[in-house]
């Protein structure tokens, strides 16, 4: 994909994996449910979340975005870079909750869990995290079947880097 196009599929995508770094340096990887701003990815979770605590001890982090069931079909983004608090933002942190809450209107349903979850759970505060891509890789196997012409040239681009 382009880099316009990764962004369109990145946008237009719900949930995203997010890998952190633990304090044995083993990723961890849970999903999230994120927005886009200016190219960069925003989203809230519980402070005590391991996420959380992992981001405020190694910033480094990595999201994938996937979808496709067939070989012939998958496509997805790859996206590595920093991620920060940026809860105190307050102007920030509104615009994220709207975007988030826009976003996922149709598809939170909350108010189907019990009312102990939803006022213990529900009410949690959550701080707002900035993830800014330093590199984004991206595919899309569909192209190799659309457009042969390019898969022809990749194929020779890869045998004239063989050694």
């Amino acid at each position: 994909m382009t880099k316009p196009e990764s962004w369109t599929f990145i946008k237009n995508h719900y949930k995203m994996v997010l890998c952190s770094l633990d304090s044995d340096g083993f990723p961890h990887a849970a999903p999230i449910w994120f927005v886009v701003i200016d190219d960069k990815v925003y989203f809230r979770a519980q402070p005590y979340k391991k996420k959380i605590k992992n981001i405020m001890n190694r910033p480094q982090v990595c999201g994938v975005i996937e979808d496709g069931e067939r070989y012939t079909e998958l496509r997805g983004v790859m996206i590595r870079g920093f991620a920060t608090i940026v809860d105190s933002d307050k102007p920030l942190r509104k615009r994220v909750f709207e975007l988030l809450a826009e976003k996922y209107s149709a598809v939170r349903n909350t108010n189907k869990f019990p009312r102990s979850w939803q006022e213990t759970y529900g009410k949690e505060h959550r701080v707002v995290v900035e993830f800014k891509p330093t590199s984004i890789v991206s595919w899309d196997n569909r192209k190799w079947i659309e457009q042969p012409a390019l898969a022809k040239r990749a194929m020779r681009a890869a045998a004239e880097r063989a050694p």
